[in-house]
């Protein structure tokens, strides 16, 4: 028996964001086993420590560098083989101090894959020799990325969707669909790179950078764990919706690091500049109209989430406002100071994210906007550029602004930086609170269609189906009704209160 547990967000062991996304990590684990005709079972991590069971089988963990404490807890029920995988083992030494078995880096569809081939189907480790991407407790194997012909050779489960029966319920909650994998930004951050080096390369985006720093931005991994970006295919794609929709799904997020990724390596690869070719629109049309007829056909809501500001223009916006009006997309700004984008990695200036969230908003989409503080290199200067930012943004129309605290993660170029909240700090994440609050005013006494979550504690919550703040009903619903409500109350930054009409 196969146990796989999806730790998304799940942080000390519960949840406290994210409590609508259902992740495509754990799924893409599923169709594998399913492919050797395997049987195993879903779980949330949480739901897992609070049922407090021994596990005997084969447990595969997924989780990021946040869900440590949630996966240790975990780690002490399981008392057969352990796997562990996602972003978490980024830092290699997660494996060992967790006490799993094994570990997998980056991709690993073809290392579950070869591990099953070579016995793990029954329970037992395998040999390891020549299996890419393995982390054992006391060293590796060769780690490498998959091509795109690997890449798509792997589906991820649409009957494993019902697994999702607590919180995230998947009648609710977004589901996330992998249409594109990584990010071309291979710039690297000049903060902690040497000019007289830099002067020297050929290109400022190489796959090879002679100093090692890992590529994109300094504080994310994606890049340096997935390689240059490469698109699914469009019929893998819509077969996973159709089947996710005639299973009772609802919400559908086409999820990738950048949708204005998709199909850019079908016009060059390897994709490693964030720039140049820029989107293709042709592949991009295609999938969404086609997306947009299964909506229709099916009844239900779909939303990209990120695109970078640098490939957004006027023809970008009018494409997606054919099948995206109304619904949000998120625009990554982080520092208002254009000086300090370069030195952190950005692809594209504050300048550059202002002007795509203006086009954004001009064409019917509701663009969110996405700033980080404590980052290295961030002073009083720069702080006082990026309320500028803030506000700036906010005035063009962008409904929600989220900020995250800088977080020094493994296997990035800032993963050695030292976290330092300052009075700048809270001068930004204040900003973000007042801001945010000003939005949800806005709604008061608008109504709006909301699909219902399962209840916790003492009130039921819904979610706008076309995106927008959580919503804490006046009464209990059940899950995946879908209704109107009217908005009476701002209850914080983040959510307000609804009465059901």
């Amino acid at each position: 028996m196969f146990l796989i547990l999806d730790a998304l967000a799940a942080g000390e062991g519960r949840r406290l964001s994210s409590l609508d996304v259902i992740g495509a990590g754990p799924r893409l684990l599923a169709g594998i086993l399913e492919r050797f005709d395997l049987e195993y079972e879903i779980l949330r991590i949480e739901d897992f420590i609070r049922i407090g069971r021994k596990f005997k089988g084969v447990a595969l963990v997924s989780a990021m560098t946040m869900d440590e404490p949630a996966v240790s807890r975990a780690s002490k029920l399981i008392e057969g083989v352990k796997i562990l995988g996602g972003p978490i083992t980024s830092d290699l030494s997660s494996v060992r101090r967790l006490g799993f078995d094994l570990g997998v880096w980056g991709e690993g569809e073809i290392s579950l894959e070869s591990l099953l081939i070579r016995g793990l189907s029954d329970g037992i480790i395998p040999d390891i020799g020549g299996i890419p991407n393995i982390i054992l407790p006391n060293g590796r194997t060769e780690f490498r990325y998959l091509s795109r012909e690997e890449f798509m050779k792997f589906e991820p489960s649409t009957r494993a969707i019902k697994y999702y029966r607590t919180v995230p319920h998947y009648r609710s909650s977004r589901v996330y669909v992998e249409v594109q994998r990584s990010c071309s930004n291979f710039y690297r951050p000049r903060l902690i790179a040497s000019p007289d080096i830099c002067r020297g390369c050929q290109s400022l985006c190489s796959e090879i950078c002679p100093q090692n720093i890992p590529p994109g931005c300094g504080y994310c991994s994606i890049p340096s764990l997935y390689g240059p970006p490469k698109s699914r295919s469009e019929e893998s794609i819509l077969r996973e919706i159709e089947e996710l929709a005639i299973a009772g799904v609802r919400r559908f997020v086409l999820s990738g690091a950048d949708f204005l990724e998709y199909g850019r390596d079908l016009i060059s690869t390897p994709l490693t500049n964030p720039r140049d070719p820029g989107p293709n629109l042709d592949a991009i049309d295609s999938l969404l109209s086609k997306v947009k007829g299964l909506a229709e056909r099916y009844s239900f809501f779909f939303e990209i989430e990120n695109v970078k500001p640098c490939l957004v223009n006027e023809e970008v916006a009018y494409t997606l406002s054919k099948y995206l009006k109304g619904t949000p997309i998120h625009i990554g700004v982080e520092t208002g100071d254009p000086d300090h984008a370069r030195l952190i990695g950005r692809p594209c200036s504050p300048e550059d994210s202002l002007r795509a969230i203006k086009i954004l908003k001009k064409y019917g989409l509701r663009p969110y906007a996405y700033f980080i503080h404590s980052l290295p290199g961030q002073s009083e200067r720069v702080a006082k550029k990026t309320l500028e930012m803030m506000r700036a943004v906010y005035d063009a129309g962008a409904e929600k602004i989220t900020i995250y605290r800088f977080k020094p993660l493994p296997g990035t170029a800032f993963q050695d930086f030292e976290v330092k909240v300052d009075r700048n700090s809270r001068m930004i994440s204040d900003l973000a609170i007042d801001l945010n609050r000003r939005r949800k005013e806005e709604l008061l006494g608008k109504i709006m269609e909301v699909i219902v979550a399962p209840k916790t504690g003492r009130y039921c919550y819904a979610y706008p189906i076309n995106g927008g703040p959580v919503v804490r009903l006046n009464k209990g619903l059940r899950a995946g009704s879908v209704v109107k409500v009217r908005i009476k109350r701002v209850i914080s930054d983040r959510m307000v209160e609804g009465i059901v009409v």
